[in-house]
């Protein structure tokens, strides 16, 4: 697959004197509410580019568990349970302290609800787990938009091969793309990353209401925040493994050889 896209590419190459510009964005700003979001599209499109491996395979396997449904909790479920763990139903706890038989404290528990309860419980993570599906297929959608509305086939292909099958540029350039050099690949690769941040300006603009943009919005300020930090912290390790500068260590001799003199004086 890779090979064919190789030789579609270097086909294309020749004829294609200059890759189409991006969309002049005239909508982009419409509200001062999509203002504050479009101002970190840059951000918010590398974030997606870079979690478009993971993205994937949470989608899948957040489907598979979609497919099964939410769980049936039984009350032979919950006997097993309670004979084998300790009473805890969340927020609802019941005082079983002083049953010392366990068919007692089961029969408490039982009696008390536990059944119901276990089974909203896990009525809710489904239907969290349905919410996530959709935010993560949302987020998806938006690459797979950029890829196929926005991007060229070289630039697609680029951007597959590195943020989907994670190949470095300097894989891509010795095995499947040696006629050009590793800085005109990542030009391709930094141009799709700008249709993908036009991608984003729009989304942005068109959809003010969606909640999922705001969700991922404080989702990269919270990675950038966190790299911010730990940017800090890196560098005040490295100001306190600093070495003495040299005018200290000349001092620090000069005195020595004083000590020295005042002995052999």
């Amino acid at each position: 697959m890779a090979e064919e896209a190789v030789k579609i590419i270097a086909g294309n190459a020749a004829g294609q004197a200059s890759e189409p510009c991006l969309d002049s964005g005239s909508d982009a700003v419409k509200t001062n509410a999509c203002i504050k979001q479009t101002d970190s599209a840059k951000q918010i499109a590398s974030w997606l580019a870079e979690s478009f491996s993971s993205l994937r395979k949470r989608q899948k396997r957040l489907k598979t568990l979609k497919d099964f449904g939410p769980m049936k909790y039984t009350e032979d479920m919950a006997i097993a349970d309670l004979t084998s763990i300790s009473v805890n139903t969340g927020s609802a706890k019941v005082q079983t302290s002083s049953i010392s038989k366990i068919p007692e404290r089961v029969a408490l528990m039982l009696s008390s609800g536990y059944v119901e309860k276990m089974q909203e419980k896990m009525n809710q993570e489904y239907e969290d787990l349905c919410s996530e599906l959709e935010y993560v297929s949302w987020q998806l959608d938006i690459i797979d938009a950029a890829m196929e509305e926005r991007m060229t086939e070289r630039q697609r292909v680029v951007f597959r091969w590195i943020y989907l099958e994670k190949m470095s540029l300097r894989y891509i350039h010795d095995n499947l793309m040696p006629e050009f050099s590793t800085f005109t690949i990542k030009e391709t690769r930094d141009k799709a990353l700008l249709r993908l941040e036009t991608e984003v300006k729009m989304r942005a603009t068109r959809d003010i209401g969606n909640p999922f943009f705001s969700q991922i919005h404080k989702e990269v300020e919270k990675e950038l925040l966190n790299d911010r930090y730990d940017g800090e912290s890196d560098s005040s390790i490295r100001k306190t493994n600093r070495r003495p500068p040299r005018h200290r260590k000349a001092q620090k001799a000069g005195k020595t050889e004083e000590r020295v003199s005042c002995i052999t004086g």
